[in-house]
């Protein structure tokens, strides 16, 4: 059992060493590590995925932790999980949004909110799932040259 777990976890932080096309701007230089935590994206999302994820982590200890005599949960770890991921969810994009101080783009929202459902790697599977464009990165669409 222990070498099958081993197994998927090995996997699973292999995807994030496969090489990504190159971007224009990188904001991230100063920090190798931090920019591969954060998959090329803002650092102050990464931070803000961090800090929700601790707290459900907390949260998710809490409510699974067994009380009184007999010893009983107020719920089992699946529902746990559930619920705190829901919340995570939920919470992610306005917490990101006050942090960054503008309206999220689809991108870093559906990434972010991946990555509270499956860390880590759900946010690279939602980042490699969605197109590149204008809509999806927040980006300005193209000028339209209209010839005369």
């Amino acid at each position: 059992m222990k070498r099958s777990i081993l197994a998927v976890l090995v996997l699973a932080l292999s995807i994030g060493l496969v090489p990504e096309a190159a971007r224009a701007q990188d904001n991230n230089s100063w920090n190798a590590f931090w920019a591969w935590l954060s998959n090329g994206k803002d650092p102050r999302l990464t931070a803000v995925g961090l800090g929700i994820g601790i707290a459900g982590d907390a949260v998710s200890w809490d409510v699974t932790r067994k009380r009184g005599y007999p010893p009983v949960r107020m719920m089992t770890p699946l529902g746990a999980y559930a619920a705190t991921s829901a919340g995570c969810v939920i919470a992610y994009p306005f917490v990101a949004t006050v942090v960054l101080n503008r309206p999220l783009t689809p991108r870093e929202a559906y990434t972010g909110m991946a990555n509270c459902v499956i860390p880590f790697v759900g946010g690279w599977l939602v980042d490699a799932a969605l197109p590149h464009d204008a809509w999806t990165d927040g980006t300005p669409p193209a000028p339209v040259k209209h010839h005369k």
